[in-house]
């Protein structure tokens, strides 16, 4: 069979797929629709008997003949209600004492006899209700309301009622132009089907469907392998594909099956994939916040036959691409520390060998105890209060660096710095104190007194950074600008180490203000960071998603 199936041509494949399809899915709506038009009905007749029933049993003129029961008067009753029942088109309505014996009745010659159906107690009871029971006239929708005296005694009741067999009836007629249609539609759908199969094979580039297939398996296979987070949009901006590389960067938990044909802002906000279809222009290495994470992104526009057909983003986890940054730039920060301080000792070791070289001991002695006094001035500060030991490292080499430069560079730590548990966190703060550091030994580069304070505050909840040069400080101008990647004053190739300062503060949920300087030359930068983000243990993250 699956051979024979095999060997079929594409057009008879598909008017016979699409002809199985439709006739099944006329079937399953005629009966769908059948059952609704049913239940419609059925509700109808409930809310229909229920109304009359409670319209009669309020009506001062039956209740002054149910009172007083007379020849006369059952035969105004009898009368009112059968011409009740045939304007309002229910199979019977029927006034019963309080014994159940009925006042009137469709069929006269059960006028006088018990109500039968076994569902009238409650009636009697003083309860309105509906149900479904079987009377003498079958099964039937039946209402019944008690029914009272002006002096609210209960003197009898109603029923109100319409068969099951005239609401299947109705049922029924309603549903035949809805067979015909469906049936139309059949025959509309096998003459289109015969069109569609036409021009199948030209749409299909004369492929066969088994090289469609595996064509189409061969591209998930190369978006599902690439190391590169992908996301596909179409015009109306619809996911049309997404690979599991993206759902782990941008950390979605959903399946891939529930994200495909879903809005992209409602999955992923602020892609900006409409600008790009808007524009026709790619954009290309734009950093961008999603879901909290920092990516590295590239956003095309798809054109088939010169027609915009949707958007592509591929992105990195620009995190992981920082660490690897954060983590070059700290072995860099190391090596310029050592060569500071190798150049630092390198020049000591001269003077040292010159003075004693010459024989100047007193002056050798001198030199040297200003060298350990300074050195031992400085390693008590950063020991006592910085336990972190790669913190305590690099703010020794700063020194050596800046003693090297001529500069004048104090630490005052007010707190005490612990030991950091992460070491992303580790290399934020030497990227904030490092590049901070730089700039102001930077600005007093050409000065006579050269002057940094590193001023580190440890409160309960905050980790306070100032950082404040006597330079020349920063313009107006300049301060709307300087956190902006490549933007610098002092030439080309730079403007980086502020924009990864920020970057790192905006990784520890800090934030980082320009202050003013009290002799109004100079920069101050004052950084804020959460002390729970720097004591923060090492995040791990669930990487594992449904493919």
């Amino acid at each position: 069979m699956k051979y024979l199936f095999n060997r079929l041509t594409l057009k008879v494949k598909l008017i016979s797929l699409i002809c199985l399809v439709f006739i099944l899915s006329v079937i399953a709506q005629n009966i769908y629709i059948i059952h609704v038009v049913n239940d419609e009905y059925l509700t109808h007749s409930h809310q229909q008997v229920e109304n009359i029933a409670n319209i009669i049993s309020t009506s001062n003129g039956f209740i002054d003949k149910i009172q007083n029961p007379t020849p006369q008067n059952l035969d105004f009753i009898q009368t009112d209600t059968e011409q009740v029942r045939k304007l309002t088109q229910v199979d019977f309505v029927v006034i019963f004492n309080m014994q159940g014996v009925r006042y009137s009745h469709p069929d006269k010659n059960k006028i006088g006899r018990f109500v039968v159906g076994g569902d009238e107690q409650r009636a009697l009871k003083g309860e309105s209700y509906t149900s479904i029971a079987k009377g003498t006239l079958g099964d039937s929708v039946r209402a019944f309301s008690p029914i009272f005296n002006e002096h609210h005694q209960q003197i009898g009741g109603v029923l109100v009622g319409q068969t099951l067999k005239k609401i299947d009836h109705l049922a029924a007629r309603t549903s035949q132009p809805i067979w015909l249609s469906l049936v139309a539609s059949l025959v509309i759908a096998i003459i289109l089907a015969s069109l569609l199969s036409r021009n199948i094979k030209k749409i299909l580039y004369g492929l066969e469907p088994l090289e469609i297939a595996q064509l189409f398996e061969e591209r998930n296979a190369i978006i599902r392998t690439v190391k590169e987070g992908i996301v596909v949009v179409n015009r109306q901006g619809f996911i049309t594909q997404i690979n599991n590389e993206a759902r782990r960067i941008l950390r979605i938990s959903n399946s891939k099956e529930d994200i495909i044909g879903q809005q992209i802002d409602d999955i992923i906000p602020n892609t900006r994939l409409y600008e790009v279809m808007m524009t026709g222009v790619a954009q290309y290495d734009c950093e961008q916040n999603i879901n909290g994470v920092v990516i590295l992104t590239n956003r095309t526009p798809l054109f088939v036959k010169e027609s915009l057909v949707g958007a592509i983003a591929s992105f990195r986890d620009m995190t992981e691409v920082r660490q690897l940054a954060e983590n070059l730039t700290g072995v860099n920060r190391y090596a310029d520390a050592l060569r500071s301080q190798s150049h630092e000792f390198n020049n000591k070791l001269h003077v040292i060998y010159g003075l004693a070289f010459n024989n100047n001991k007193q002056e050798l002695i001198d030199y040297l105890e200003e060298i350990i006094g300074n050195k031992q001035a400085e390693s008590n500060v950063i020991s006592q209060t910085i336990k972190d030991p790669i913190i305590a490292g690099f703010l020794n080499s700063k020194f050596s660096r800046a003693r090297e430069l001529g500069v004048c560079l104090s630490l005052n730590v007010d707190g005490e710095l612990k030991l950091i548990p992460n070491t992303s966190v580790t290399h934020s703060l030497i990227t904030i104190l490092g590049n901070l550091i730089d700039n102001g030994l930077d600005a007093v580069q050409f000065l006579d007194e050269k002057q940094i304070n590193v001023n580190l505050v440890i409160s309960n909840n905050t980790f306070q950074i100032e950082i404040i040069d006597n330079g020349n400080g920063i313009s107006e101008e300049d301060t709307q600008y300087i956190f902006q990647k490549g933007y610098s004053t002092k030439g080309d190739n730079r403007g980086i180490g502020l924009y990864l300062v920020l970057a790192s503060i905006d990784e520890l949920n800090g934030h980082i203000q320009l202050c003013d300087v009290d002799n109004k030359k100079g920069a101050c930068f004052k950084v804020l960071l959460p002390l729970k983000e720097i004591y923060r243990e090492k995040e791990i993250h669930d990487r594992s998603f449904n493919s």
